[in-house]
């Protein structure tokens, strides 16, 4: 792969301003608890990797060998597309457990619901018969 194939001085600074500018966002969001510290570890380590990868040209070059890719921006772009796919996948992943959850949640308020009813119901009843008597 010939040294034109590098990055260019101006796309490498760009990305890691870019990297950088979200960084700050990221810790803006964490102060805020817009985001939870476990989330934002992740998102801190990936922003930080992807800087580290950006920032040094033979270890891009590396990732573009192993990729297959034949310039450094596809092989940027394919480890943005699996990071994507793996963020989808995570976040159905959460979605689904959150799902299961409120159906369970709201089953539950249902049986407690119908088991008060039922309840008042019988406390009507047994007001009613007090006072008839």
């Amino acid at each position: 792969m010939a040294d034109s194939a590098v990055l260019s001085n101006r796309g490498q600074l760009i990305l890691v301003a870019i990297g950088l500018l979200f960084i700050f966002y990221l810790f803006s969001l964490l102060r805020k608890q817009k985001i939870t510290e476990s989330h934002g570890l992740l998102w801190l380590f990936v922003s930080i990797a992807m800087i580290v990868i950006v920032s040094i040209d033979k270890l891009l070059m590396g990732f573009t060998h192993v990729l297959g890719a034949q310039y450094p921006s596809s092989a940027l772009t394919m480890i943005g597309l699996l990071f994507i796919i793996v963020l989808l996948l995570f976040i159905t992943l959460q979605i689904t457990n959150i799902t299961y959850k409120f159906r369970k949640l709201v089953q539950e308020l249902s049986l407690q619901n119908a088991d008060l009813q039922n309840r008042l119901q019988e406390l009507e009843k047994s007001a009613r018969g007090t006072g008839e008597a």
